[in-house]
């Protein structure tokens, strides 16, 4: 009995030491004195509900409160936002489209021309008439009358050759002549009277023959010590000087004649057939000029050089004003492909889009449209239009890029 007492009082102190310790919010006691009540809790756990009207935890108050304090301060800045937002839209003066600028261009009509596909060969320049001047003899230089680049006509004493033995022979040969001219004439009037033989009258003629021919070599000797140039041209070398020994091994002087100029090239079997005699070529030499001149072709082998796959062919060009000087390098456009009559537009004006050639086509109106074409001869300035342009269309040439259909444009000089 004493321990039972003892039990009850220490199971009513334990008890209150629960309840004191163990507060819980009303719901929550309230869901396990159920459960208490419907045997799923056991009785002695020790968990009690708080009795009703008991404080709400001072913790969750305070973070509810500042959960609603950030929700009011957020819908008060959101409103103030949208007000200032309606306040200055409504001060603000409506904005009006900026008006489209034209894209400044240059223009071409389509026209009707001519127009070829040229082929460039290539070739070095030579002088058509070009000697080395060569002495019929061996001989001291006494005088040299000529230098280098010199302009001499036919018949220009170019250097003389040391002539004193020259001038002895000739004086003898001369002198023999005359006697036997003298000879020859007295025995012709001895025959003609009948006082000597036929004999006598024609040896005397022998001699004299032989004296002629004596006297014509020694005058001919004398005469070629003064050289002179057989062409006219400019003098392009000079090899001997005063003093020096001239022989017909080296040649003493050369001279070209560059009024008149070739050009040796050769043509592929491909372009053989399309050339003829005659043809008017134009020639570049980028040395002389920027500009290029007419050229003729006068020459076509009918056969390619041996061991080469090449046809040689001549182009000679006229060289009045000198330009022009032997052993430039010339490229020589020949006309491989010709139409005549078509319809033509700057190449410049015709653009790849996409994939498609189009050229900028304007209206009355300046507006742009872009016009699919078909080309033809191609000859870096002017292209053959075939189909998508007619005569007198307006193509933009320059300026093109910056522009699209319908464009607006201002047309520039």
């Amino acid at each position: 009995m004493g321990n039972k007492g003892g039990d009850t009082h220490a199971n009513s102190k334990v008890n209150s030491n629960s309840n004191k310790n163990l507060s819980l919010p009303t719901g929550e006691a309230t869901q396990i004195n159920n459960g208490v009540q419907n045997n799923n809790i056991p009785a002695n756990t020790g968990f009690q509900a708080a009795p009703a009207g008991a404080p709400f935890p001072e913790y969750r108050r305070r973070g509810m409160n500042g959960v609603l304090k950030f929700i009011i301060f957020i819908l008060i800045t959101g409103v103030f936002c949208y007000a200032a937002y309606n306040l200055v839209v409504s001060r603000m003066e409506p904005i009006e489209p900026e008006p489209e600028v034209p894209v400044n261009v240059r223009v071409a009509a389509a026209a009707y021309n001519d127009i070829s596909l040229d082929s460039v060969i290539t070739g070095r320049i030579e002088a058509v008439d070009e000697v080395s001047v060569l002495p019929k003899m061996a001989g001291a230089v006494t005088n040299v009358y000529v230098e280098l680049g010199s302009r001499v006509s036919a018949g220009t004493i170019l250097f003389s050759l040391d002539s004193t033995q020259l001038a002895v022979n000739l004086n003898q040969a001369k002198t023999s002549l005359d006697s036997a001219s003298v000879i020859y004439e007295r025995m012709g009037r001895l025959l003609d009277e009948g006082v000597i033989p036929l004999q006598n009258y024609e040896q005397a003629q022998v001699s004299y023959v032989l004296a002629y021919e004596t006297y014509a070599a020694a005058q001919d000797a004398y005469n070629n010590a003064v050289v002179t140039s057989p062409i006219s041209g400019y003098v392009t070398s000079v090899n001997v000087s005063s003093g020096t020994l001239a022989t017909q091994a080296v040649p003493a002087v050369t001279i070209a004649n560059i009024d008149r100029l070739v050009i040796n090239a050769g043509l592929s079997e491909k372009m053989i057939n399309k050339v003829a005699l005659g043809d008017t070529v134009n020639v570049l030499v980028k040395s002389a000029s920027e500009e290029s001149v007419q050229g003729r072709i006068t020459a076509i082998s009918p056969a390619p050089v041996t061991g080469s796959l090449t046809y040689p062919i001549k182009i000679s060009l006229e060289n009045s004003d000198s330009r022009i000087k032997p052993g430039m390098f010339a490229e020589v456009m020949l006309a491989v492909d010709t139409s005549s009559g078509v319809l033509t537009i700057p190449s410049k004006a015709v653009m790849i889009k996409s994939g498609r050639r189009v050229v900028a086509a304007l209206d009355a109106d300046n507006r742009v449209r872009l016009v699919d074409v078909v080309i033809g001869i191609d000859d870096g300035a002017f292209v053959e239009i075939k189909e998508g342009l007619n005569i007198g269309d307006i193509v933009v040439t320059d300026g093109q890029t910056y522009i699209d259909e319908s464009s607006a444009v201002n047309i520039v000089e």
